[in-house]
């Protein structure tokens, strides 16, 4: 039972320090400290300790010898890395959406939400960079794998990530939009290798981005 109770409290303080992290609460190269954590769970530093050893495994946070725990600050290089694994979850995750002819309907919505946004005078960065988060988040979840929920969660993606080196243009916009768009037609049509194909387009167009700028260093 208390092995049940210590590892549930793991879990929270886990769930809550990563959201806070994905969220940017927490700033990049922010230290974590184990007894303002403590306090705050109201527990012993044991399952604070836990949580971020795992926080570590999963490439949210470092962990320096002597010195203590600090959220990572992903370079240039890492994010084209984690883009060239995304775009292959995701080409995964639409082709699994085609072969079971999910419902479309919820995307729809948030790219319309997403054309209001560039439509406006004065680009909402914040709201387009959330709503841009979800887009891609329910693509992968209405694939119902759960194996590659968790692949995909692991990817340390939040809403700067997705939007990095990528500038808020009216055109950028308008170039994202129509790329969602054929992957929205190609789920309504059941047409799993176009999904692929587009999803690849889409996103490796996103890794070349970040290949560019790795470069200049």
């Amino acid at each position: 039972m208390h092995d049940v109770k210590s590892r549930s409290l793991i879990d929270t303080i886990y769930q809550n320090l990563k959201n806070d992290i994905l969220q940017e609460k927490l700033a990049k190269g922010e230290k974590l400290s184990e007894n303002t954590l403590a306090q705050e769970f109201h527990c012993s530093r044991t399952p604070v300790r836990e949580s971020l050893k795992r926080l570590e495994q999963d490439g949210f946070i470092v962990i320096v010898p002597h010195s203590g725990s600090y959220v990572k600050d992903s370079t240039k290089n890492e994010y084209q890395q984690l883009t060239e694994v995304r775009a292959y979850l995701e080409a995964l995750a639409i082709r699994l959406d085609c072969h079971n002819r999910v419902s479309a309907q919820q995307l729809e919505e948030l790219l319309d939400e997403m054309d209001t946004i560039g439509e406006s005078g004065t680009i909402d960065i914040q709201l387009f960079n959330t709503l841009h988060y979800r887009f891609h988040y329910n693509l992968v979840h209405l694939a119902n794998n759960q194996l590659l929920d968790q692949m995909w969660g692991r990817l340390n993606l939040n809403e700067s990530v997705l939007m990095s080196y990528q500038g808020l243009s009216k055109a950028g916009i308008k170039k994202t939009q129509t790329e969602h768009r054929r992957l929205i037609q190609a789920i309504k049509n059941g047409n799993a290798k176009d999904g692929e194909k587009c999803m690849l387009l889409h996103l490796w167009r996103k890794r070349e981005q970040f290949r560019a700028e790795a470069q200049k260093g």
